[in-house]
């Protein structure tokens, strides 16, 4: 498999469309965070139409059984409204280098800003700034990711980025 071409049968939706997928999501996220199982299958069963919500990135083509090969969550900001977090973002380590993240960002990003109407996308990441500040992200400060009150976090050693919608706008048409 090589680089993704308009032909792949990718698809990126919610996980709570696709529950049938839970279990591979599970397996997924815990290749790369270990957690318990029962903790990550409730917080991939709390995906909803608004927020939070998981979203998987589906092979369809393989065997006509769909595989999970890519997932991120996106989560409320409680003191910004018309902001979200993406977080848990990754892609199974065997289709690394081929496009996936790329193509899977954009999907949420087309979730974020044209569905849900956000005006700004937040993550932190501790080793792939370079990954996001291609997709168009911008180092920001941390942010209160937990109280209704906008208190920055300064006590993460995690990088915080941050996209708007006008930065959007502009590279709203992704390539795959």
């Amino acid at each position: 498999m090589g680089k993704l071409s308009p032909s792949d049968s990718y698809t990126v939706a919610p996980i709570h469309q696709h529950v049938d997928l839970l279990d591979q999501c599970v397996q997924l996220i815990n290749s790369e965070w270990p957690r318990s199982y029962t903790a990550r299958l409730w917080s991939l069963k709390s995906s909803k139409d608004t927020l939070p919500t998981s979203m998987v990135l589906i092979d369809t083509a393989e065997n006509e059984k769909s595989t999970v090969l890519a997932h991120a969550k996106l989560s409320p900001i409680p003191s910004d409204s018309e902001a979200v977090f993406i977080e848990t973002v990754v892609v199974d380590r065997r289709y690394r280098g081929k496009g996936l993240g790329r193509f899977l960002m954009n999907e949420v990003e087309k979730h974020c800003f044209k569905t849900l109407r956000l005006r700004a996308i937040y993550l932190s990441t501790i080793d792939q700034e370079g990954f996001y500040a291609k997709l168009g992200y911008n180092f920001c400060k941390a942010m209160n990711m937990f109280g209704t009150r906008n208190a920055f976090n300064t006590s993460t050693k995690k990088i915080w980025m941050k996209k708007t919608q006008p930065e959007w706008n502009s590279n709203d048409t992704p390539s795959r």
